[in-house]
């Protein structure tokens, strides 16, 4: 079965008008201490390509001995080689808490993205996670990011522009990883709609804590300068159960799994975690457990 996490129960009409104004939320000591350990202990075997599935992730950044030491480590979709991750984002809970907050009447799984910031890796460019999904209608989404480690300014934490989602979307950034400003695409969107001191929230929170944020929203995340303290995370990135491919170009990922002539997001490969009109992808609870459809 995959991961029990009572998201629902924490948010209230409150946190979603305070979602809807804000673009994100915080949701604190979401996640149990066992799910900390299991997941925490995925991170070092993935990026050693120790898959429980044998199968390799859709991206893997960051080779022992071949990649730069301060660049941050990253694994897309990774719920495919991994279970305890696969646990995490084929979790129905993170799909109900979506669906609470935006209005959505079903929830798929877009992807998933572990991040691994150990001290001295540099910062990840501010962007706008839904510029990504232009070859998709609706092009929404949003995000649960789960923190495995405690955050805090100065040791690689995500930050946010509050209120950010409501600017225009803007095309994605050249530059990902490790660029000179990583705040600066942020500040040329600020300044295009008049914003002359976007505010910038650091998150700060214990481990196995939540945001939920709108893929329209204005993010990145710092340089790890803390000297001593790792900053990793697991990012569920969901779209609506309706969303379809278009004829647009992109989506290099995602076009892997299209079939010739269908623009239908197919369920194997973008499972529905919640759908008020239809059962949740029914092969998942055994996928969970073994690792087999």
């Amino acid at each position: 079965m995959p991961f029990s996490i009572p998201l629902l129960t924490k948010l209230t009409s409150e946190d979603r008008d305070r979602f809807e104004e804000d673009g994100f939320i915080v949701i604190e000591n979401a996640l149990n201490q066992d799910q900390l350990v299991r997941l925490s202990a995925s991170f070092p075997r993935l990026f050693k390509g120790d898959f429980d599935t044998g199968v390799y992730p859709d991206e893997w950044h960051w080779r022992e001995g071949v990649s730069l030491p301060d660049v941050t480590r990253h694994i897309g979709n990774a719920w495919k080689s991994d279970l305890a991750i696969a646990n995490l984002a084929l979790s129905a809970d993170i799909g109900l808490a979506a669906a609470f907050l935006t209005g959505w009447p079903g929830v798929k799984l877009g992807q998933d993205t572990i991040w691994w910031k150990p001290p001295g890796t540099k910062a990840g460019t501010f962007h706008q996670d839904s510029s990504y999904m232009d070859f998709l209608n609706p092009s929404s989404t949003v995000t649960c990011w789960f923190t495995l480690d405690q955050t805090y300014k100065g040791g690689g934490t995500l930050e946010y522009v509050k209120g950010s989602h409501k600017w225009p979307l803007t095309k994605i950034p050249p530059d990902f990883l490790a660029p000179d400003n990583y705040r600066a695409p942020m500040q040329q969107a600020a300044s295009s709609v008049g914003v002359a001191d976007p505010e910038v929230i650091p998150i700060e929170v214990p481990a196995g804590s939540c945001v939920i944020h709108a893929g329209e929203i204005w993010h990145g995340s710092e340089a790890n300068t803390s000297g001593e303290s790792m900053r990793r995370s697991v990012g569920v990135h969901m779209i609506p159960e309706n969303a379809h491919f278009t004829d647009a170009q992109g989506g290099y990922i995602y076009r892997r799994y299209q079939r010739v002539g269908s623009h239908e997001l197919e369920d194997s490969f973008f499972p529905i975690l919640y759908s008020s009109s239809a059962e949740a992808s029914e092969w998942i609870d055994r996928y969970c457990e073994t690792g087999h459809r």
